[in-house]
């Protein structure tokens, strides 16, 4: 949304109190100019159904008139402004024109002209008007917040203020020096010409700083991506080196395990190819020819051997299983037999008592 400020005539009458009562011409359509930050000229048109649309022109009504623009109106800030008069009712169309009846209750300036302050829409389709003038922009939703007096308006030095009677308000001399400049939000100041182009050099090292901290905010966002991504792949490699570490921990163990369990003498000085090998000639003797095998071949040839032993013995775990039931029961039938001798004493025993007894 735009904010703008455009200027016309007053030409106005004393009322009995003082007051300075007119319907002057606040607005027109047709092709508006303004300035661009960097120093050229844009053309917005205003086509009539923009100007003449009666919302827009009803936003007119009670607006305050100030002496120059503060910025826009409104309860917070209306004390700053000072508003001088008000409008008095909704815009009008005359012609080319809008009209507004307008009181000023005040008048503690020398400026003559007037100035609306609105907010519009730019719709920046380029084009050309009914007559055939070129424009960069059309204004649409126009909605009016304040009318202003001013020195100067955009339609030139044409604009006076002229009082019925005697009274008569003498123009101020043009300043020649002067020239318009427009902020970024649209609102438009008189300035000398050296404080434009401060101005706008200030805004270009505003624009050019702004894309160095731009560029350079990427370059730190790449960076510390960059980090993060490294910083994780680090932590997998860690994690990687801890597991592939563990397992080596884990296999070197086992390997010690077996070189004991085949009674291989200095294992722990040994590689685990080493280890294997010796364990294959234990198993097999010179049985197994393992000169320029490969890795591959030896551990095919260690496996078989772990299980050609683990089967001996799980077949000597049998034998001793066996052995030992019969040992039990040879145990368990000694311990019967004596129990039948020890009956077969006490019979005797008893017996040869009882013969003694008898005689």
């Amino acid at each position: 949304m735009a904010v703008r400020y455009d200027t016309f005539h007053i030409k106005a009458e004393k009322t009995d109190e003082g007051f300075i009562r007119d319907s002057p011409v606040i607005g027109r359509t047709g092709i508006l100019k303004y300035r661009n930050p960097d120093g050229t000229t844009r053309n917005e048109y205003r086509p009539p159904e923009e100007a003449f649309n009666a919302d827009s022109l009803a936003t007119l009504n009670g607006k305050p008139i100030t002496v120059g623009h503060h910025g826009m109106v409104n309860d917070k800030n209306w004390n700053r402004s000072a508003p001088v008069g008000t409008v008095m009712g909704a815009g009008k169309e005359d012609g080319n024109n809008i009209r507004a009846d307008v009181v000023i209750y005040n008048l503690p300036t020398n400026a003559r002209e007037l100035s609306c302050g609105y907010t519009c829409d730019l719709d920046m389709t380029s084009g050309t008007t009914p007559d055939g003038q070129h424009y960069d922009a059309i204004q649409r939703n126009i909605k009016y917040n304040h009318l202003a007096i001013v020195n100067r308006a955009r339609a030139g030095s044409v604009a006076r203020l002229n009082m019925d009677g005697d009274e008569i308000f003498e123009t101020e001399k043009e300043n020649n020096n002067m020239a318009k400049i427009r902020l970024d939000s649209g609102i438009e100041y008189e300035a000398a010409p050296e404080v434009i182009v401060a101005y706008e050099k200030a805004q270009t090292d505003l624009k050019e700083n702004q894309t160095k901290m731009d560029s350079l905010q990427a370059k730190y966002d790449t960076l510390l991506a960059d980090s993060e991504k490294a910083k994780k792949e680090h932590e997998d490699e860690l994690e990687k080196a801890k597991e592939t570490f563990d397992e080596a921990v884990k296999s070197r163990v086992e390997m010690l395990a077996t070189a004991k369990k085949f009674d291989i003498e200095k294992a722990d000085e040994m590689s685990d190819k080493d280890i294997k090998t010796a364990i294959i000639k234990k198993v097999h003797g010179d049985s197994l020819n393992l000169e320029g095998k490969s890795d591959e071949y030896i551990n095919a040839c260690f496996d078989m051997a772990k299980d050609k032993e683990i089967k001996h013995e799980d077949s000597m775990a049998e034998q001793r299983k066996t052995i030992h039931k019969e040992d039990e029961s040879d145990k368990k039938e000694e311990k019967q037999l004596s129990v039948r001798e020890l009956e077969e004493k006490l019979r005797a025993d008893e017996a040869e008592l009882w013969m003694k007894e008898v005689k």
